[in-house]
């Protein structure tokens, strides 16, 4: 009798734990909430909502911040995180599309670790794979996903560990979320199925519990894999255009989707015949626990040896010349001839470039000082590890190219060779481009460092 009742105690706790381990709904994570003044009401379709809404962005590419060089740029998670502290926790279903990683350069994938923590912090719930992040490749793509507190999400990738799929309460509401990538989209050591078919096995196992799919397709896709999959809830996006005018049936299935490079909050209360966009403006305030993970990227920068410290990196347009004798030599050998052109360049913006970015702590940013020092990440250019003065600036050369033979030619008396590079609008889109610059105008910004050639 004994051991039957031993027997029985084994099976009960067998029983207890097997239950335990089963997987259901992810019960929400109640925080303490983040109050941030002098935030915009909700948009009037969100503020009515009395369900779950769902909140999303797409293409993010790590943005934790817009560049902040020149006014009116809008996006970064800094804001847009900020901007969910609106909708009350137990009714807000958000989420990260695909595209949200930095890029492969050594700081990019640290900046992206900050960036998936971050999204943390912002009370993101679940994060989709999309076909940038699978062009990271397998090893650095496993690092990330192990680095993330939110669970990522793919249903159609095989050799990461992401989760097929997760199951969440709102509400009261149990939903299941996945996410697809596009089947051409490649990565080493990776594997893609087809969306529909990976959708199709997945289904059954949900028991009738509703389905979202957020899918980094572009319009197209979006509705055939609503018609290719019955049973969906709603299809997400993703990698478009332009935002959805409203949420458009297939079906029972709703697709919906969002564009802009995380600049824009999708809001949408699940089951509702409309949506609303948000821009994510230069005037929202910062969500303190972002600007923290900020801080700390800034000055992880600052300890690390990075590879664009040892080697050329292709983060500047400046030809690597090929001449022995091509080398930067600093303004100083400019202004000799070019008085007229250093006496404008003295006083611009330009010829403190660095000093900006040491004003806001950035000074060790490879993604910014690309643009505000000659030749970074060339053998004779700018060092974050060994700086050399004549290049802590947007100097000379930063547009005409390296000026040694230039310089060595017209000491000796000979006509110049040509070896400077000719500046037309597009030297100047290198670095003031539709990111960093969003109002640059070639016609207007040119009148502020006009020089000739005395």
């Amino acid at each position: 009798m004994r051991l039957f009742m031993v027997f029985i105690v084994l099976i009960l706790v067998a029983t207890v734990v097997a239950l335990a381990l089963r997987p259901g709904p992810v019960p929400l994570a109640i925080r303490a909430p983040v109050v941030i003044a002098n935030l915009p009401p909700l948009p009037p379709l969100v503020a009515s909502a009395t369900g779950v809404v769902l909140a999303w962005s797409a293409h993010a590419r790590a943005g934790l911040e817009p560049c902040g060089c020149v006014a009116g740029m809008h996006g970064g998670l800094v804001r847009r995180a900020a901007l969910l502290t609106r909708m009350p926790t137990t009714r807000l279903l958000a989420v990260e599309l695909g595209g949200w990683s930095g890029g492969s350069a050594d700081y990019q994938v640290v900046k992206t670790q900050h960036y998936l923590a971050a999204l943390h912090d912002a009370g993101i719930a679940a994060i989709a794979l999309g076909a940038a992040e699978l062009r990271l490749g397998a090893p650095t793509l496993a690092r990330l996903v192990g680095s993330s507190s939110v669970p990522v999400l793919a249903a159609n990738v095989v050799g990461v560990p992401v989760q097929p799929v997760l199951r969440l309460e709102r509400s009261g509401q149990t939903f299941a979320v996945t996410a697809v990538v596009p089947a051409e989209a490649s990565g080493d050591g990776l594997t893609v199925g087809d969306p529909a078919e990976a959708l199709l096995r997945l289904l059954p196992t949900l028991h009738g519990v509703p389905l979202i799919v957020l899918a980094d397709l572009d319009e197209a896709a979006l509705s055939a894999l609503a018609r290719s999959v019955p049973g969906l809830a709603a299809v997400v996006g993703g990698n478009v255009q332009q935002p959805s005018v409203k949420p458009f049936s297939i079906g029972a299935c709703q697709v919906v989707y969002v564009a802009n490079e995380g600049k824009t909050i999708g809001w949408w209360p699940l089951g509702s015949s409309n949506v609303a966009f948000e821009l994510v403006r230069d005037a929202i305030p910062d969500h303190p626990l972002i600007r923290a993970r900020i801080r700390a990227y800034q000055e992880a920068l600052g300890t690390m040896n990075l590879s664009i410290d040892e080697r050329i990196h292709g983060l500047t347009s400046l030809s690597t010349g090929g001449d022995a004798d091509l080398r930067f030599v600093g303004d100083a050998a400019c202004t000799a001839c070019h008085a007229g052109a250093a006496a404008v360049h003295g006083p611009s913006r330009h010829a403190h470039a660095l000093a900006s970015l040491e004003r806001k702590g950035y000074a060790r940013d490879p993604e910014c000082l690309r643009c505000h020092v000659t030749g970074l990440g060339l053998p004779d250019g700018w060092r974050r590890t060994a700086p050399v003065a004549e290049l802590a600036h947007v100097s000379c050369e930063s547009c005409h190219g390296r000026g040694s033979r230039h310089v060595s030619e017209r000491a000796a008396g000979r006509p110049g060779s040509g070896s400077l590079v000719p500046v037309t609008p597009a030297t100047c889109l290198t670095c003031h481009d539709k990111e960093n610059s969003p109002a640059f105008s070639y016609d207007t910004y040119w009148t502020r460092i006009r020089h000739g050639q005395k």
